[in-house]
């Protein structure tokens, strides 16, 4: 059973004799539960395809002296070279013939039978070849030469014994004898490896030969024959990879998270001192048919302010995020860098720009990608704005930066059957938007400024148009012959000089001789007089503005060297026309600060530069961009080039709307092909002739013109295009179509065509596209008006419930004070009932005292000499309380006084009464006479008689203390009893 991975390489083998050891990710193989393999490629033999169900009865066995001791099978074979892999240590245990070759019980079985009966088989060493193409070969293990070979194409089946069992280090391969199918015999070969773990290895190598099948069968698998012209099969030929890089700058939230920064039309919104990750997403569009590049690692993201910057003068961010993902069109590369603000080096972009000034950005990511030589640098150049740290976005639509790049690769010979690439170059168009329209257009993303003839193609498919190969057509291809029928002349002789008198108005001959085409050698002085070029202070101007220098120099010098390559006068590196051009070119850029420099318009420079000089052509670009509008297909983010290539598809739904219906279809848009059409006047890739006659037409009626010669391509091409798929049609219109024009036949026809189409309803369309966009930019507000009404209402419901949170607490809070104070309430109850228990026990004590005191002083009262102290003691008892009485009236504090001397009569009773008892104590123990009976009858003890006497000076003197007391303040002085002598 394989258990091994088969898309990781085979590092090191047992004992590796020779040979390579290769990858391959295309598996033509399936993979089925058990682990066994079948071959599906068609490189496999048509008998190998439909397998034999019923199990073999009886297993004729053979030996392998036997086997090898034929002499078929003896001969003389000379060593096989081959990329391979070499096993040692095998032993090969010999063959049965098997009636079921993808039975892998059947293999199992003789697996079994063959190991248990040979003990000791022939020692060999096993070639297992890198690709299908190849050959299994048995070598002699003593003498090392070669016994057997076994096509790789023949194995029908291979499985390995399985584990934990006494055939784990065995495996085995069904392979196919004979020439035809009647004669075909299916022989299982079994062997032995000295190390079991090396199974898993020899495993994964049958593997990688059944995987890896050879570019010359590529074609055969999808049952075609392999093109002689086909750049994928051919080395030293070039292809092109469109990749897509979507960029998005995050700023800290503030929350531990970074959130995407808004991005108006052109430019992001920065904050300054605030932390930000620039995100990357490298995705390549492609086809399912076209190649996949892998991305291994990236080497990291650099950014600086400015643009056209040294790698020198570029800041290399910390790396936070590297991986992939599988996104919509594909595999996707995300690669995320942290951006520290206070880096010294990026200051410029940490400072608050002016209102109305913006600053460039230039952000580069260096990637390796497999199968190509060197790294690939992706470099992107955008605007930003720098706004205060608390500045707040209130809503906004995420929109990212989405740039495509077109990778041009030539293929370099290889030894390992893989495909090997070293760049040509790398391209782009700029930033794109797809979000900028949505309707009819369909995600309007065009890849419209073009900095070569190549750099707004996208996939390269096969098709059968090219007979003379799948190079585009070189810019500037075709000899233009000045050569005129004398009708022509005579005709243009009498309309030039009818025009000479009058230059302001055109002769009505003019229309339908320049539709005609302008013979060659008038047309610089008809194309000057077409565009009304008189003004002589532009030539001067002219003059003035190549000495002026300009940003866009390092650009242009680039963009000559692939202008018109094919024509003799732009060829030669810094020659007489590279120089007009660049002259020609930095003058235009000098003079339109708000277009510049526009990519691919040197074309057009090149095309009027080849009918006149420097200074007329200047003017004649001047009227073509200014009173023509070409410039207005540049400015605005390309605004009217949207609504261009909208009405070129109305006008294809209303001619040619089989056509246009085959294109929606088939997903192909008209931006894919007719915007390097229209910003470039058909001058980027199309034959002289045919550009120069379209410049013909497009100065004598102007925008239209672009519009005709469209439809005219279209109806020509309808046939071939109505055959296509997505990409062929691409391909057709960025190879074949150039070439099928190359005849001055085919393009007179074709401009013949092309005036004779009406365009009567641009107005009408224009209207509808500007209706469409009104009603755009509306349903872009309702839905900012909509996103913010969300953040409104998300900042209502976090507000709600913070207050219910506030709400509750107070709740929790007055729920615990209420809690406290009724246990308060109920502690102070306790007290309370405790001092009503105190004073009704203080009363009942006051009540007996009384009692008490009321009988001792009737007693005291009865006795002659004990009665004056008595009423003395009752007279200080009286006026101890008229006083008491008095204070209180003087002050509102005395009435608790007076409480206090009350209480402290009522304790010095009950002292006087604990006196009194203590007198009759001692009474009785002196004279042992009933002390009551003594006072009844007034006598007198005689040694009790200093004791009463004790008693009532004690009470009187109680008495004046109380009344002292009552008088001092509130203060009072207890007094004790004394005791008698």
């Amino acid at each position: 059973m394989i258990t091994e991975d088969v898309d990781r390489p085979i590092k090191e083998a047992l004992s590796p004799v020779g040979g390579t050891v290769l990858t391959h990710e295309d598996s033509p193989i399936a993979v089925s539960l058990d682990d066994s393999v079948e071959i599906t490629s068609p490189a496999s033999m048509p008998r190998s395809a439909s397998p034999i169900d019923h199990p073999l009865k009886e297993i004729p066995l053979t030996s392998p002296t036997q086997e090898l001791s034929s002499s078929d099978d003896i001969d003389e074979i000379c060593d096989v070279l081959q990329d391979c892999t070499i096993f040692n240590g095998v032993t090969y245990l010999g063959t049965v013939t098997v009636n079921a070759p993808k039975s892998e019980t059947e293999i199992q079985r003789n697996m079994v039978d063959l190991n248990e009966q040979i003990v000791e088989g022939i020692k060999v060493s096993v070639s297992i070849p890198s690709c299908s193409d190849g050959s299994v070969v048995m070598y002699d293990g003593a003498t090392n030469t070669v016994m057997k070979k076994y096509e790789v194409c023949r194995i029908t089946f291979y499985a390995h014994g399985k584990p934990e069992s006494n055939e784990a280090a065995c495996f085995a391969f069904t392979w196919t004898h004979g020439d035809s199918i009647e004669s075909s015999i299916f022989q299982c070969h079994v062997f032995r490896c000295d190390i079991p773990e090396a199974v898993g290895q020899v495993s994964a190598c049958f593997m990688k030969a059944f995987q890896r099948v050879p570019k010359s069968l590529t074609a055969s698998v999808n049952g075609e024959l392999p093109p002689e012209t086909d750049l994928s099969n051919n080395v030293g030929g070039t292809q092109m990879f469109l990749l897509e890089l979507t960029m998005e700058i995050k700023e800290d939230d503030g929350k531990g998270g970074f959130s995407s920064v808004p991005r108006d039309r052109d430019f992001f919104k920065l904050r300054c001192n605030v932390e930000k990750q620039i995100c990357l997403t490298v995705t390549q569009l492609a086809s399912e048919s076209q190649q996949k590049l892998e991305v291994k690692r990236c080497f990291g993201v650099l950014i600086a302010p400015g643009r056209h910057v040294k790698h020198s003068d570029m800041q290399l961010l910390d790396m936070v995020l590297l991986g992939s993902d599988k996104g919509d069109n594909g595999n996707c590369f995300v690669i995320s860098g942290q951006w520290n603000p206070k880096e010294p080096a990026l200051n410029r972009l940490n400072m608050e720009t002016p209102r109305e000034e913006k600053i460039f950005l230039t952000v580069a990511v260096d990637l390796v990608v497999r199968g190509i030589r060197e790294p690939i640098r992706l470099l992107v150049e955008t605007h930003v704005k720098v706004f205060p740290q608390n500045e707040r976005w209130w809503y906004f639509s995420k929109r990212s930066l989405i740039q495509p790049y077109f990778l041009h690769l030539k293929e370099v010979p290889s030894s390992d059957n893989e495909p090997n690439f070293e760049v040509s170059n790398i391209e782009t168009s700029g930033p794109i938007d797809r979000n900028r329209l949505n309707l009819t257009l369909n995600n309007l993303a065009s890849y419209i400024r073009s900095p070569s003839i190549t750099s707004i193609d996208t996939l390269t498919p096969r098709d059968e148009y090219n007979s003379d190969g799948d190079e585009p057509l070189l810019s500037g291809t075709g000899e233009v012959s000045k050569d005129c029928t004398e009708v022509e002349l005579e005709s243009w002789s009498d309309v030039l000089g009818k025009w000479s008198i009058n230059r302001s108005t055109r002769p009505k001959q003019v229309p339908a001789l320049v539709k005609q085409g302008i013979p060659e050698a008038l047309r610089g002085e008809v194309w000057q007089r077409l565009a009304k070029c008189d003004d002589s202070s532009v030539m001067d101007n002219y003059r003035i503005l190549i000495t002026k220098e300009s940003n866009c120099e390092a650009v242009i010098l680039r963009d000559i060297n692939r202008t018109f390559p094919a024509h003799e006068m732009f060829k030669e590196t810094g020659g007489g026309g590279q120089d007009a051009l660049f002259r020609l070119s930095k003058a235009y850029a000098v003079h339109d600060t708000e277009v510049g420099y526009c990519q691919g318009l040197s074309f057009l420079a090149a095309t009027l530069l080849l009918h006149m000089p420097e200074e007329q052509a200047f003017c004649v670009l001047l009227k073509i961009m200014y009173d023509y509008g070409l410039r207005e297909l540049y400015k605005d983010g390309f605004e009217c080039l949207y609504l261009r290539l909208y009405q070129l598809n109305r006008l294809m739904e209303e001619h040619l709307p089989q056509l246009y219906q085959h294109f929606r279809d088939k997903g192909v848009e008209t931006h894919m092909f007719a915007s390097q059409w229209f910003l470039t006047l058909y001058t980027a890739r199309f034959p002289l002739y045919f550009v120069f006659h379209i410049i013909d037409v497009f100065l004598l009626q102007g925008t239209e013109t672009l519009f005709q010669v469209a439809l005219a391509l279209l109806t020509m091409c309808k046939k071939d295009l109505m055959q296509l798929d997505f990409e062929s049609i691409l391909k057709y219109f960025r190879v074949t179509l150039p070439k099928k024009c190359r005849h001055e036949e085919v393009a007179r026809n074709l401009m013949k065509l092309a005036v004779t189409i009406k365009m009567k309803k641009l107005k009408k369309y224009e209207q509808e596209f500007l209706a469409f966009k009104e009603a755009q930019e509306s349903a872009d507000q309702y839905s900012n008006e909509l996103e913010r009404l969300k953040c409104e209402l998300m900042r209502s419901e976090e507000e709600k419930k913070r207050l219910e949170d506030q709400l509750s607490q107070v709740k929790d809070m007055l729920k615990r004070e209420v809690q406290k104070a009724e246990s308060d309430n109920q502690k102070n109850s306790a007290i309370i009932n405790g001092y009503k228990e105190v004073c009704q026990r203080l009363d009942t004590e006051q009540q007996v005292a009384k009692t008490s005191l009321n009988q001792l002083m009737s007693v005291i009262s009865g006795c002659e000499r004990c009665g004056e102290l008595a009423q003395k003691m009752a007279t200080n008892s009286n006026a101890v309380s008229n006083k008491t009485k008095k204070a209180g009236e003087d002050n509102s504090e005395a009435q608790l006084l007076h409480r206090i001397t009350e209480l402290e009569l009522e304790l010095a009773r009950a002292k006087l009464g604990q006196v009194e008892a203590e007198c009759k104590n001692q009474f009785t123990h002196v004279s042992g006479l009933d002390p009551q009976a003594v006072f009844n009858g007034c006598g007198t003890p005689r040694g009790a008689e200093p004791s009463c006497l004790a008693a009532l000076d004690l009470q009187n003197a109680v008495l004046d203390q109380g009344g002292r007391g009552s008088q001092n303040d509130g203060t009072t002085t207890g007094v004790g009893p004394s005791r008698a002598d």
